[in-house]
Parts: C-alpha cells; structure tokens; sequence
C-alpha cells in the first residue's frame, strides 16, 4: 500500500484553532488557512508526482511541541484542517468525507522543537 509523510517545521497556526474563532477577524482568518492549505499542497505534490489518488486513507497525525506549555489535542487536530485540504487538492485523496478517510493515531509529545507530521497511507 502506497504512503505519503509529510513533515511541517511547525505546529499549526494558533490562529486557525477553534479557541480563536470569535477572537480572530475572519479575513486574517481565511489568509491563514489559504498559508497552511497551499504549504500542505506543494508538499504533497512534490511527493506524488503522476499518481493517482487514493480511495480511501488513513490520515494519523503526530505533533511535536516545544517547551512544557499545556496545548489541546483536539484543537491541534482541528487546526490541520486546512492542511488536509491541502492533501486533498494535491490529489494524494480522493475526499476527506468519511466515505475515503479515517483517523489513525493522533499523539503529541513534547520535545526540543515544534514540528506537525501527517502521515496518509493508503488502505485496501
């Protein structure tokens, strides 16, 4: 079965967290989610060049943070919608509806850097 890792230097966008919804100005917003959509996007095509989608993934998500702050998982998770977006339009998945995707693991882990793994693997 096929896979795709993609690694971002970064956790998402504190902005695009659902904590921020009613704080933060929908244009600023929507710049953000198009920044994290696009990132997500070249990433991915640059690692499935001539493929075809896949029909059904599982998309398992792991975030490394920095320093000892409390963060919510769940918000991390909500955050990265964008970025599946992303995945979706690069042409790695055919939809993220729950006819094509499902979760995998979703851990976070506190370390000497901030960075957001997604790993989309294909399944039968």
């Amino acid at each position: 079965m096929r896979k795709l890792i993609i690694t971002i230097p970064h956790l998402p966008d504190p902005i695009l967290s659902p904590n921020q919804l009613r704080r933060v100005h929908w244009t600023v917003r929507s710049k953000a989610m198009g920044t994290a959509k696009e990132e997500a996007a070249w990433m991915a095509k640059q690692q499935w060049i001539g493929q075809e989608p896949m029909l059904k993934a599982r998309v398992s998500y792991e975030f490394f943070v920095k320093g000892k702050r409390r963060h919510d998982l769940d918000n991390f998770v909500s955050a990265n919608k964008p970025i599946l977006d992303g995945i979706v339009s690069a042409g790695v998945m055919i939809d993220d509806d729950i006819a094509h995707m499902e979760f995998g693991h979703i851990r976070a882990s506190y370390s000497d850097r901030n960075e957001t793994i997604i790993v989309v693997e294909e399944l039968a």
